[in-house]
């Protein structure tokens, strides 16, 4: 019998695994429910954690100690707190692994050591994500553990009829899962060679957000019935239970409204613990769903275009995920419902069970293990391997004295070691040559059988040069020996003040020009706080219709307006003293996402899922301008200091305009995936833009990125000297780093969410930062020496 492999798709909301022996797949179904698929959740019973079906079982009883979206975790640098006690998010997905694990060992009836764990493709190869997956499968109990991209994984999933991709075809992978959003270009080769041509992501779009969606309508159809149950008039630890479980039970009851959606056009069912007969059909659901799923659809364009790739050249595309099974989705891909994008009609693919396409093609991966080998190459007749015979066998590399890119004559000392008596001994070349490679780092041991470095002997032209330059002229280690590197600045932050009082994600925030006011913005509506107390001072109505979301804010340099972005396509200006809702500006095609005034307070800035950005007249109310330029949704905007120049970042590109002429004059490149916040310095010289592939910043006047800070960032700010700049973060939380050097200087944590924005106050060294845990948080920054 050959190696038994067990392959396991983590999904934010299920899991599920299928057992690979001798070629045969068996999917693992769970003990206590009989699915394919396993809720990925966790409840904590003393020191035993129950996952699965159990714990969806038990969360009713205490809320406390149940954690569902435990993928999502894994962002997260604090732990995961349940019934009191702290676990690494780590520690929670072991527990599911083990119980998959578990269940796989009874149906082979023996131990299990190797696994293929399916992780998204947005996960960097570089970063703690992957590590982190591998570790929860070790400490479960595998040696051997593979990863595997999920649209690589749908890629081999067994596709029902006749009509399935061929070799050659280009594919876009559409993954709606549970929690997250993924989109992959994947070229199908022979034999289930398929090759990943680039991916984007979304991170915070999936099932949940319409179970939330759904949730929110039922809540504004029937609240008066479920307020006594989700808000009870008594107070303690019994009345505050019983409103999580009333709120497990109503986000659970909205999602299987939405399951049944898949299969009827209406729909009708009673909440029982209120009692109440709740009714939806698929064109309000459509209704609802649609700016969610136009972000995905907006992902998928922003990954065409990034890879260069047109619509006409696809050759059609895989559905997998839960989602597949909405007729909402099919209708988008076939092009029959429109979303804000000129999408094609498109040959769309439906695995049987797309919510088991990824561990079934995980497993059909796994069961071609016995082609993923190779044996031993043969030398190369042009790269030479470089040893050394070393006086006492050993040595430990001092340093090298050339460096990868240099030619070299013979007797050239390439690296000095130290021997074991202490002395120093140089290691020279024998002939002459170029140095490719080197492979052994100082302070490393070596012996005098290691291959030490790579070589190519002398060619007519050395490595990296041109024909004719001399030797002098092909050494390729730059000209930074006149850099003078300067130190990072120290900085001490302290946590002023944590804002509570919204009841969902706080999705935004601006200081007043004078800084005495913090205005934020969430679904659940737009509050003014007073900065110097951290207490609400005002609260504004939600914009426009029931139904509509506030995206973004800002203040009028003048402090008297404030203008707040909104789903429903406006965007809706309030007098800051009455409360009073001034203007209304109407005119995109998609919900509005950022906005800006002129630093003269005589424009506004609007950006939209319609690919638009509009300039309006803020005495008029009147649209000035639409500037066209965009390929995708545009996310944000903003100014420069002297109002010649605005900056929109938006999901394919980075535009630069020159607001007197209402024309692009440059197009800023390098992000890789959805760009979402920009900045101006206060001098106006350089501009930082955040997006899930870091965040860069840019010289303005020549367009040359200076700068490439790490971490998935959503938001940016820089400081009013020009000194810091922050960023919000989906690893919860923020980070200040130093302009000069770019080496990060503090790190802001707090928040139990995603940071979704950050602001300076305009004077002084004062952050604000909101976040998906409900709260705004205040800190106070010093510099230090």
């Amino acid at each position: 019998m050959g190696e038994p492999i067990l392959a396991i798709d983590y999904g934010t909301f299920r899991a599920s695994a299928a057992l690979v022996v001798d070629g045969q797949v068996e999917t693992v179904r769970e003990p206590a429910s009989g699915s394919a698929t396993w809720p990925a959740s966790v409840f904590a019973d003393g020191d035993t954690l129950i996952v699965g079906t159990l714990a969806e079982r038990r969360k009713r009883i205490w809320p406390a100690a149940y954690r569902g979206e435990v993928k999502r975790d894994l962002r997260r640098e604090t732990g995961v707190s349940l019934d009191g006690r702290t676990y690494p998010p780590a520690q929670l997905v072991t527990a599911m692994i083990s119980a998959l694990k578990a269940e796989a060992e009874t149906i082979l009836d023996g131990r299990l050591a190797r696994a293929v764990v399916t992780i998204p493709a947005g996960y960097d190869p570089a970063g703690p994500l992957r590590r982190l997956m591998i570790s929860a499968a070790e400490a479960a109990g595998f040696i051997d553990v593979d990863l595997l991209a999920e649209p690589v994984a749908a890629a081999w999933a067994p596709l029902g009829g006749a009509n399935r991709p061929q070799p050659g075809d280009l594919l876009l992978v559409y993954d709606f899962g549970g929690g997250t959003f993924d989109a992959a270009l994947i070229a199908y080769g022979p034999s289930g060679k398929h090759e990943m041509l680039g991916h984007s992501s979304l991170f915070d779009c999936g099932g949940r957000d319409l179970d939330q969606l759904l949730f929110d309508e039922i809540l504004g159809q029937y609240g008066p019935g479920l307020e006594p149950l989700l808000n009870p008039p008594g107070q303690g630890e019994v009345f505050q239970t019983a409103a999580r479980r009333t709120r497990h039970e109503l986000i659970d009851f909205a999602r299987a409204l939405k399951h049944q959606l898949t299969e009827v056009s209406a729909v009708e069912d009673v909440f029982g613990p209120a009692g109440l007969l709740v009714g939806i059909d698929r064109e309000r659901f459509g209704q609802l769903a649609s700016p969610t799923l136009a972000r995905t659809m907006a992902c998928c364009q922003h990954l065409l275009d990034a890879a260069g790739t047109p619509q006409e050249k696809l050759g059609g595309v895989l559905a997998v995920g839960g989602g597949a099974r909405m007729p909402i989705i099919a209708d988008i891909l076939e092009g029959r419902l429109g979303v804000g994008t000129d999408w094609p009609p498109q040959q769309v693919y439906i695995p049987p069970e797309p919510e088991l396409a990824v561990v079934r093609g995980a497993a059909a991966w796994a069961a071609s293990v016995s082609t993923r080998r190779t044996t031993a190459a043969r030398p190369s007749p042009v790269v030479q391997p470089a040893r050394w015979d070393i006086p006492g066998g050993s040595a430990t590399m001092v340093r090298w004295l050339q460096e990868p890119g240099a030619r070299f004559e013979a007797g050239t000392v390439l690296a000095r070691v130290r021997l074991t008596d202490g002395s120093l001994f140089d290691l020279a070349a024998e002939a002459p040559g170029s140095l490719l490679h080197i492979h052994a780092r100082p302070g490393a041991s070596i012996t005098e059988h290691d291959w030490l470095a790579t070589t190519i002997p002398t060619s007519p032209v050395p490595l990296g040069g041109q024909r004719g330059t001399t030797p002098g002229n092909a050494d390729l280690r730059g000209s930074g020996s006149g850099t003078v590197r300067r130190p990072s600045r120290h900085v001490e932050v302290t946590l002023r003040a944590t804002l509570t009082g919204h009841e969902r994600d706080v999705t935004s925030c601006a200081f007043s020009p004078d800084g005495r006011l913090l205005a934020t913005t969430s679904k659940d509506g737009i509050q003014l706080w007073d900065v110097s107390t951290g207490r609400a001072a005002d609260e504004l109505p939600a914009p426009g219709r029931k139904n509509s979301v506030p995206n973004s804010c800002t203040f009028s340099p003048d402090g008297q307006l404030l203008a707040v972005t909104a789903s429903d396509k406006t965007t809706r200006v309030w007098n800051v003293r009455t409360g009073e809702e001034t203007m209304v500006f109407s005119g995109h095609k998609g919900p509005v996402y950022g906005c800006a005034f002129s630093p003269d307070g005589h424009l506004l800035a609007t950006t939209s899922t319609d690919r638009t950005v509009k300039l309006w007249g803020v005495s008029t109310g009147k649209a000035i301008a639409t500037l066209s330029g965009h390929r995708g949704s545009v996310y944000g905007c903003a100014f420069s200091p002297d109002g010649r120049l605005l900056v929109t970042a938006g999901a394919e590109s980075i535009l630069l305009w020159d607001v007197n002429l209402g024309e692009t004059i440059m197009t800023l490149a390098g992000h890789t995936n959805f760009a979402n916040g920009c900045a101006f310095s206060p001098d106006g010289l350089l501009l930082a833009t955040t997006s899930n592939d870091g965040t860069r910043v840019t010289d303005v006047p020549t367009g040359t990125t200076t700068m490439t800070l790490g971490g998935s960032a959503q938001s940016c700010a820089f400081s009013p000297d020009g000194q810091l700049l922050a960023t919000a973060s989906t690893d919860d939380v923020a980070r200040l780093w130093d302009v000069r050097t770019g080496a990060e200087v503090a790190t802001l944590s707090g928040h139990s969410g995603t940071v979704m924005s950050c602001a300076f106050a305009p004077y002084g060294l004062l952050l604000a930062t909101t976040s998906t845990d409900t709260t705004a948080r205040l800190w106070e920054i010093i510099y230090t020496p």
